[in-house]
């Protein structure tokens, strides 16, 4: 199936080219950030901004990469209650409050993720996705899109 973001974005061409490269990019794993990290964060995002298609279509990547459709999904829709490591926690805090009060964030809140375990690149990274997912949260809300059926009964 072709996922509805890409219709979507299709009239746009050579935009959407651009935010797709970027997008790809951007959640390519690194030594200290996995693709299942980068898609929590996703997840975590889109729920605080209430996007449906994300939430759908991520929900999806989260349930598959962690191989664990009722873990997946505790992440997806509750990333405090789903038995995840401090780590992970304190990343997805951090994703939260760049989403909710991003002028509030301050040294204090990367030291915290250094403390956890992260170093500067992984911070970038984190709060690059959180960015981008806000952008795309925001414009598929706006937008109306809806996700695909098919996202609703994969990785179950």
């Amino acid at each position: 199936f072709v996922p509805n973001v890409f219709l979507a974005f299709s009239w746009k061409g050579p935009r959407f080219d651009k935010w797709r490269a970027h997008f790809e990019d951007l959640m390519q794993p690194s030594p200290g950030l996995g693709k299942a990290e980068r898609e929590m964060i996703s997840v975590a995002v889109s729920m605080q901004n209430g996007c449906l298609y994300c939430l759908a279509a991520h929900g999806f990547a989260v349930r598959a990469l962690l191989k664990d459709p009722v873990k997946g999904d505790r992440v997806t829709f509750d990333y405090q209650r789903a038995g995840l490591s401090e780590k992970h926690v304190a990343m997805l805090d951090y994703a939260v409050k760049i989403t909710n009060e991003p002028a509030a964030c301050n040294e204090a809140d990367i030291q915290s993720l250094r403390d956890a375990g992260f170093v500067d690149e992984d911070i970038w990274d984190i709060a690059e996705v959180a960015a981008m997912f806000n952008f795309t949260n925001r414009l598929a809300s706006a937008t109306g899109m809806l996700p695909n059926p098919e996202y609703h009964a994969m990785a179950r």
